[in-house]
């Protein structure tokens, strides 16, 4: 039987720096299957450094037509290399369908398809595709604008649409963003774009936006969001209305409104359940609590599951490091894929997104390992394919996976379904500036230790041993390295 004080050694990527030719190569001991879709060629952003730019760009919203076209919605001026404004629609292999017109001159937050195919577009914009439209406009199955649909400027004078939900009568739940010093408001909307008279329009939401709208089987709308009260009163990240739009009070959010650090509790994920309780998603505390949770479930009652007991998510970006999450899908095999900002979860190396059973613990058969990186968003929006695949859109760069891990402004993804499970991935990667860096993400338990050799026989840590399950190394100049090369590897110590 191995002791404590042995070693246990698992070298999944041995990887090698050349400086002979001034680059990075890598060789691989156990080939590793990637999450990332080569296929699918379709970055997005601004033009310029990507380490500088993508945070000014990022796709927000992405929807999948039923000829199986892909319509994303965001702030970008270019996609799958295409000069584009904010809205567009790709092929299946992501690059640019040119007969989709497209454009507007604000940027695009919630895409939602109607049983009849149209398309609801809700953003911060004042036309739509060259037609006057301010905050929402409505396209027809093959992308042209629907004249028909005309919201007039109720929604503009709240600056425009940041979310939208769909009830089964066919109106349309529009919520506005919260600017600093203003409120958010709620409007609901006939087919044709018009006020429903009567539904209470004057509900004003503090703090942050509405992020989420669901109605209810029985005609009742939760919504969820970054708000802390509405109409003045204390219901922070969930709130219930009734089927008129009034106030729910019967129905207390589970939220504590002024938690540990005096941080704010936010809710920005909805993924309804098959027994139409949720699962929700975001930064949070329940009351009475001081441990901060990124995602719970709630009961059909809308009562907090105290039996659902998940991972939690951790971030490496924030101290004390606090993950969020974003993005929040039921995928049609019963697992959740969950998207957002964070690093680690459950112990395992997430890089801003996982996929966790039912009960919420972390599958290890779907690892990402650095390949999504963001010091901003992260990932925001998460899209089942027919064929069971994932788009990921967000803020966010992706490493290319050549043997020089180049970053580039992606911002969205597609995913496959399955990787190896639970191994030790290695990345090489190049900054801007030329600076090599090393990124290991580790799998669960003992203590990890980062080391280079020269000769692949006599290994060194190069930073200091830890339980932490991922690296980030500064190789440093590589005209200072052995001509020989520099080699990286992990090893496990239990």
């Amino acid at each position: 039987m191995r002791s404590q004080s042995q070693w246990f050694l698992r070298v999944l990527g041995v990887f090698t720096l050349t400086t002979a030719l001034h680059s990075i190569s890598a060789t691989k001991a156990v080939a590793q299957t990637s999450l990332i879709d080569p296929t699918f060629k379709a970055d997005s952003g601004a033009s310029g450094d990507p380490y500088n730019t993508y945070a000014s760009s990022g796709v927000y919203s992405i929807l999948v037509q039923d000829d199986g076209k892909i319509i994303v919605g965001g702030q970008f001026t270019n996609i799958a290399g295409q000069a584009c404004s904010n809205l567009a629609r790709l092929n299946s292999d992501g690059q640019l369908d040119a007969s989709f017109p497209q454009g507007t001159d604000g940027p695009v937050y919630r895409l939602l398809k109607q049983p009849d195919g149209k398309i609801l577009v809700a953003g911060v914009f004042t036309n739509l595709q060259g037609v006057v439209r301010r905050g929402i406009g409505r396209l027809l199955t093959n992308g042209t604008i629907d004249l028909d649909f005309d919201a007039g400027s109720v929604i503009g004078g709240y600056q425009g649409g940041f979310s939208l939900g769909l009830q089964s009568d066919g109106k349309i739940l529009v919520g506005t963003p919260v600017f600093p010093y203003t409120n958010g408001a709620l409007f609901r909307l006939n087919a044709n774009g018009q006020p429903d008279s009567g539904f209470v329009q004057t509900n004003l939401f503090n703090t942050w936006h509405i992020f989420s709208i669901c109605p209810r089987t029985n005609g009742s709308i939760l919504l969820a969001g970054g708000f802390q009260s509405v109409n003045g009163i204390s219901n922070p990240g969930l709130v219930l209305l009734q089927t008129n739009g009034e106030v729910d009070l019967s129905f207390s959010s589970p939220l504590d409104a002024v938690p540990p650090n005096f941080d704010l509790s936010g809710v920005y994920a909805l993924a309804e359940l098959p027994d139409h309780g949720f699962l929700i998603g975001g930064k949070f505390w329940k009351q009475g609590s001081t441990n901060r949770q990124g995602i719970a479930k709630l009961t059909t009652a809308l009562d907090w599951d105290a039996g659902f007991q998940p991972d939690s998510f951790d971030s490496a970006m924030e101290a004390p490091p606090f993950g969020v999450v974003m993005a929040a899908m039921r995928h049609s095999d019963g697992r959740f894929i969950l998207g957002g900002l964070f690093q680690e979860v459950g112990g395992y190396a997430r890089n801003n997104l996982v996929r966790v059973d039912s009960h919420g613990h972390v599958d290890p058969c779907f690892d990402s390992g650095f390949v999504l990186a963001s010091q901003n968003l992260g990932v925001l929006k998460l899209v089942e394919q027919a064929d069971g695949k994932i788009l990921a859109g967000g803020v966010f760069f992706c490493f290319s996976g050549e043997p020089i891990a180049t970053p580039r402004s992606s911002n969205l993804s597609r995913l496959l379904l399955q990787t190896d499970c639970g191994v030790t991935r290695m990345h090489l990667g190049q900054q801007s500036s030329g600076q090599h860096f090393v990124v290991a993400t580790c799998a669960p338990g003992g203590t990890n230790h980062l080391q280079a050799s020269t000769n692949l026989v006599d290994w060194v840590d190069v930073q200091y041993p830890s339980t932490y399950p991922y690296f980030y190394h500064e190789v440093g100049d590589p005209s200072l390295l052995p001509a020989s090369g520099a080699f990286f590897r992990v090893k496990k110590e239990y």
